[in-house]
């Protein structure tokens, strides 16, 4: 068992099911403006790395100014999709179990849309704080936030751990130096998840409490 006092969420894929919201958000977006239809795997290449990038990449064009007209769309198709979006199986009991551990969420993901969907499910007074890509000082895998985490809880990196469904989120912990969960229901498959060898490997967010102490 992994001895814990900081514990690291990424959201989409991990502890939200809002991979579906975003896919048919972008595809929204690119029907409203008239960009060609992208398929779930193509937009699903783009997601991980913060919304310029999801929307540059579904449009196909890093200027500016498209990238800010699609992402205007798209922000607005994601806000209509919140009350769509879930938690995955066991993430509501399992965030309850660690009530006394210090919980931050670290993601590439809008903070708004975070605050949003947790709001939306009545968990948000489980994390002490959000870092989502607006409030972070970079973004995955950089893992500067983190190391500013650390010296600001004053916890050790051996005592904390990032839980993610992305190979970029392991890359992240292990830049960091940190503990890291992969779980494998999300957008990563598992083969890949396991090739970096993640101190966790899990296929349901419960059995952090049997794995965590």
């Amino acid at each position: 068992m992994l001895t814990v006092d900081l514990l690291l969420f990424d959201f989409d894929g991990t502890l939200a099911d809002s991979l579906p919201a975003a896919v048919a958000a972008v595809q929204a977006m690119l029907r409203e403006l008239k960009y060609p239809a992208k398929t779930t795997a193509e937009i699903n290449s783009y997601i991980g790395f913060g919304e310029a990038a999801l929307v540059a990449g579904s449009i196909g064009t890093d200027d500016p100014l498209r990238v800010k007209q699609a992402r205007d769309h798209y922000y607005h198709q994601v806000r209509e999709r919140v009350p769509q979006v879930k938690l995955y199986p066991h993430v509501r009991e399992t965030l309850k179990y660690f009530k006394d551990k210090i919980k931050v969420v670290i993601s590439n993901k809008r903070d708004e849309f975070i605050h949003l969907i947790l709001q939306e499910q009545g968990v948000r007074p489980y994390f002490t704080q959000i870092l989502g890509g607006d409030s972070s000082r970079c973004l995955k895998p950089d893992p500067g936030t983190i190391n500013e985490l650390v010296l600001k809880e004053r916890v050790s990196k051996e005592k904390t751990l990032l839980v993610g469904d992305m190979t970029v989120d392991i890359e992240t912990g292990k830049n960091a130096g940190i503990k890291t969960c992969a779980v494998t229901y999300g957008l990563d498959s598992r083969e890949k998840l396991a090739a970096l060898k993640p101190d966790l490997l899990i296929d349901d967010f419960g059995r952090l409490k049997d794995l965590v102490g």
